[in-house]
């Protein structure tokens, strides 16, 4: 049987940042994160078995987002995570979740202007000047942003640099 309280303490909270960068709004995300659990549990007490409940519930997470984003804007036709591009397991799917969530809690920890400034760089692919002219500093400024962020995130953990890719 699953112990269900040490599943929530030890990842509600990373389920929560996984779940804002994909809606980019905290209370939206913790009851898509709360809801996750309740699945979670009912599932348990039917009696159905889980071989890795973290994979589960990142899964859970993501699919939940991805819906709500969808019942949002039903015009949008190009939500495709990048783990559900080709074939892979849903274990493949739930692992690069997972990182991905990592990689994000890690962009969290960063000071609060070189993040938007990385943000603003790699999502929203903006041009050094234009962040620089929105942001009122020097391009200069900028590049010091990216690099102390990227050096930053490259020294958290090895497993998430992999996932810088998608921001290259």
């Amino acid at each position: 049987m699953l112990n269900i309280d040490l599943l929530f303490k030890g990842f509600y909270r990373p389920l929560c940042l996984y779940a804002v960068h994909y809606l980019q709004d905290i209370d939206a995300a913790e009851d898509i994160v709360g809801d996750c659990f309740v699945g979670l549990l009912e599932h348990t007490k039917a009696g159905k078995q889980l071989d890795n409940p973290k994979s589960y519930l990142y899964t859970m997470v993501r699919n939940a987002c991805l819906d709500r984003l969808r019942k949002e804007n039903p015009f949008i036709t190009d939500l495709s995570p990048t783990d559900l591009e080709g074939h892979i397991s849903d274990e493949e799917a739930a692992d690069r979740s997972f990182h991905e969530a990592k990689l994000w809690a890690a962009i969290d920890s960063l000071p609060d202007k070189c993040r938007q400034v990385f943000l603003m760089s790699k999502r929203d692919n903006m041009k050094y000047q234009e962040i620089a002219q929105g942001l009122g500093i020097s391009e200069k400024t900028v590049e010091h942003h990216i690099s102390k962020a990227l050096k930053t995130l490259r020294g958290k953990e090895k497993d998430i640099f992999y996932c810088l890719s998608w921001m290259a």
